[in-house]
């Protein structure tokens, strides 16, 4: 396409790809000069023109570069402006929802993606556990993907035939301006715990970051938000269209009361503005619970009939790595869940110990290095106080040297005994499964079905947890249950 047909200008340069990385090399790139946190493009642009950028999109005229430049306001926003004409402009023809929080993100957004696949209407997903549709994916290293890469996955969504897509946002990539012009037809906040403090410097920094979220919703469209969440004022105050709030026995716009949760079941009654509904499904845990009234309360804003809805709930599937039992015939439970935030780590451990285990509750669990100190301390302090035997590791070590990890991690808890560290994980996996005696339940927590670990600022691949744990398994004996 030409340059003036993806941004208002004069110029008829040629576009073949549109990129904010300088060291993309190729031929007709137009490159977008973009302020960072820490990085400034526009001092990169020479660089950019060097691999073949025949044009740039920058906020100031930058001097020494002899390719045409497109002054602009704002190149974040601008780069989504352009990406989605390049793209065909899909963010006009897809029906967008996003979800935003600490945790629940990706059990929100599968189960939305579960129900309207199964009411027929095709739909795309974006997050934690991949792109991806029914003859459509996508590789993806991010919970959110980068901007190049989330509308490669709209137009692949597009040629798939979508009607929906049901992604997950991060605080990252909202916070940053990365977001910058996507819209969405719908938004849900789940809640908000300690997490990228690192990044934001405080809660309500955190939260205001995650509320852009909010601000992108269409005026026509919805924000579907948890009332019990101490936070939740700051997504009401951001929100660009009609909020339905969500509670458990609370007087919010829907909110569930009856509520029965075992091992694998779950029951409540949702009452108010839907109507009263008798909501049973397959999964669990009482979070599970707020993550359906946010979906049921989301649908419903589409002329979804909300019995309709309820019905489907029944039948949805367990979200790949979100307790996910590893089933070899052994005489103690495997679970593997990509929880990986204090709070979601305690709520499941102390949901494991009231609803499936009599026994020990063991748990593998690590800490991302390069982040808030505090997570991994919040961490260790939660799971001595909560499971009965810790086995703490890395998660991503990142940049920083993984014995420091996970030595910093049990620094406030000198007094607890119920732990040892192990900083390679797949020992750690081992030695926590062979250690198991019958009745246990082992949780292997924090990366999930995820194939790769950042260590020392490389990617490198291994078999994910899942993997690893029937690994473990078979060469104890044990066999995989069909």
């Amino acid at each position: 396409m030409k340059l003036k047909e993806l941004y208002p200008c004069e110029y008829d340069v040629e576009i073949s790809k549109i990129s904010d990385d300088s060291r993309t090399k190729g031929e007709n790139i137009l490159f977008v000069a973009v302020k960072g946190l820490t990085v400034d493009g526009h001092t990169y642009a020479k660089s950019a023109v060097a691999n073949g950028a025949v044009a740039i999109v920058c906020e100031h005229e930058i001097e020494g570069v002899d390719v045409p430049q497109v002054i602009v306001k704002d190149s974040q926003r601008a780069m989504n402006e352009i990406l989605n004409r390049f793209y065909g402009a899909p963010l006009g023809q897809l029906t967008m929802i996003g979800v935003t929080g600490t945790d629940g993100k990706t059990t929100t957004s599968e189960m939305m993606y579960q129900i309207l696949n199964m009411m027929g209407y095709k739909t795309g997903y974006i997050g934690t556990n991949g792109i991806r549709s029914e003859n459509y994916t996508q590789e993806n290293d991010y919970t959110t993907p980068l901007q190049e890469e989330l509308f490669q996955a709209l137009d692949g969504f597009q040629e798939d035939k979508c009607e929906y897509v049901s992604m997950e946002a991060t605080g990252e990539r909202l916070g940053t301006g990365k977001m910058d012009g996507v819209s969405f037809d719908a938004s849900i906040f789940t809640n908000l715990t300690r997490d990228a403090l690192d990044l934001f410097g405080t809660m309500e920094k955190y939260g205001e970051a995650k509320a852009k979220l909010m601000e992108y919703t269409k005026s026509e469209g919805i924000c579907v938000i948890n009332a019990d969440d101490p936070y939740a004022h700051i997504f009401i105050e951001h929100a660009g269209a009609p909020v339905l709030t969500y509670a458990i026995n609370e007087k919010a716009d829907i909110y569930a009361t009856d509520v029965n949760v075992t091992y694998n079941f779950l029951e409540f009654t949702l009452n108010g503005k839907l109507g009263k509904h008798h909501v049973v499904c397959n999964l669990s845990g009482i979070f599970n619970v707020y993550n359906l009234m946010a979906v049921i309360g989301c649908l419903s804003h589409f002329d979804i009939a909300t019995a309709d809805i309820v019905k489907y709930v029944a039948k949805l599937s367990p979200v790949e790595a979100r307790q996910t039992v590893v089933d070899c015939g052994q005489p103690f439970k495997v679970i593997v869940d990509y929880a990986h935030t204090a709070n979601a780590v305690k709520n499941l451990v102390e949901y494991i110990k009231d609803t499936l285990t009599d026994g020990k509750v063991k748990v593998v669990v690590g800490a991302g290095g390069s982040r808030d100190v505090y997570r991994r301390t919040d961490m260790a302090e939660y799971c001595t106080a909560t499971a009965d035997y810790n086995y703490f590791t890395i998660e991503d070590a990142r940049f920083e040297d993984p014995q420091m990890l996970v030595d910093t991690m049990v620094a406030t808890v000198p007094d607890a005994t119920n732990y040892e560290l192990i900083v390679d994980r797949d020992e750690a996996i081992t030695k926590a499964i062979k250690d198991a005696e019958p009745g246990d339940t082992i949780l292997i927590l924090g990366k999930g079905a995820e194939r790769y670990m950042m260590t020392m600022g490389e990617l490198v691949e291994r078999p994910n947890d899942i993997e690893r744990a029937y690994m473990v398994l078979e060469e104890m004996g044990y066999k995989k249950q069909s």
